[in-house]
């Protein structure tokens, strides 16, 4: 493979949601189905162009004058005049094309996509698909489902925008307080793909964890940013300052006992525990508990010094206001360090009679994990 071919992969895995955002945020009349067929035919032109003609000097603005001419060209063709003189004759803003543009549109995307017509769960789905880029399966992982599952969620909702002539559009910076909770869904999911990417792709593990971080901090900054907001940020915050230990030199997994403690980023924990204190309101989200949780691992100077009894406590809050598998493989872990072993084998063999479950990697690991610590070796 060609250094050239190379650099379009990772063009493709970084921007193609971006485009896809910035394409529609230009034309919203052409549907979401057309702008990803532009953009798919954008990158095939590339693979075929720039190996022989080299990279343009800029690979980003490139693609989206293709997008725009191939758009306007689509319009032409279907008789949609709406706007086309206007934006036939409009040359590509520079501020449009920059990183800031791209992880602008990238977030308006974001919010178009957690339309208030669609299902709760489509809209997470949607937005995971065509703002993170994320592969379906990667996104049925999240959810715990199959992939057909996932496909028809997103056949049903590009049918029913298509039929039902709904745009997907942010209104601006139109954040609705409706939709703001499905965006900390999105961004929350996208940091989680990220996280717990392998070591071998850690790289792009880290590049979707900035990402979601970016993301949010564009609505830490804004007017809609709500208690929630800052318990999001604060949650990933406290991750990210353990990142760099989770894998040694070879990409192989360090598990949190053996993580080199003196090399947690502590500035960034203290940022984290600053935005914990002050996202402190009288409701709280599963992201406040999460947070939580990671401020006890990130407070204790080794392990023996965890305060498990007290995450033992947070799992439990959790798991009933927003239950999900691996939340309660979590738990089961946080159990067997508290002395708990028989009511966490319980959890784990619960789990592992799912057919989807029980094909998860950390379950597996758990269960191994327990084994060992009663002696079963084999």
């Amino acid at each position: 493979m060609s250094d050239v071919t190379k650099h379009i992969e990772a063009i493709y895995r970084e921007k193609f949601g971006q485009l896809i955002a910035l394409t529609l945020q230009r034309f919203p009349g052409l549907g979401i189905e057309s702008v990803e067929d532009i953009v798919q035919e954008t990158f095939a032109e590339a693979q075929t162009r720039w190996p022989e003609q080299g990279l343009p000097e800029n690979p980003s603005g490139w693609l989206y004058t293709a997008c725009k001419n191939k758009s306007i060209n689509l319009l032409k063709k279907n008789a949609r005049i709406e706007n086309l003189s206007a934006a036939e004759n409009m040359a590509a803003d520079e501020d449009e094309i920059t990183e800031y543009g791209f992880k602008d549109a990238q977030l308006l995307m974001l919010v178009a996509c957690c339309h208030p017509q669609l299902p709760p769960k489509t809209q997470v789905i949607l937005a995971l698909k065509y703002s993170a880029n994320l592969k379906v399966e990667n996104i049925a992982l999240q959810f715990g489902v199959g992939l057909d599952s996932v496909e028809k969620t997103l056949y049903r909702a590009r049918q029913k925008l298509k039929t039902e002539a709904l745009i997907l559009s942010a209104g601006g910076y139109g954040y609705s307080r409706e939709r703001l909770s499905i965006v900390h869904k999105v961004i929350y999911l996208i940091f989680n793909e990220g996280y717990r990417q392998p070591g071998e792709k850690i790289n792009q593990g880290r590049r979707l964890c900035e990402d979601a971080l970016t993301l949010n901090k564009y609505l830490l900054d804004s007017k809609w940013c709500n208690p929630e907001t800052k318990a999001l940020q604060s949650l990933m915050l406290f991750n990210m300052a353990r990142f760099n230990t989770r894998f040694d030199v070879e990409g192989n997994a360090i598990e949190l006992e053996y993580q080199n403690r003196d090399h947690w980023d502590r500035t960034v924990i203290q940022l984290a525990h600053q935005l914990l204190v002050e996202s402190e309101d009288t409701q709280f989200s599963p992201y406040h508990l999460e947070a939580a949780i990671a401020f006890v691992h990130c407070s204790a100077k080794k392990l023996e010094d965890t305060d498990w009894a007290a995450i033992c406590k947070y799992y439990e809050v959790l798991l009933k206001v927003y239950p999900s598998p691996f939340a309660e493989i979590n738990y089961a872990v946080a159990l067997q360090y508290n002395h708990q072993d028989i009511k966490a084998f319980r959890i784990l063999m619960d789990l592992n009679q799912n057919p989807y479950f029980n094909k998860l990697p950390i379950l597996a690991t758990s269960i191994h994990k327990y084994y060992l610590r009663m002696g079963k070796n084999q």
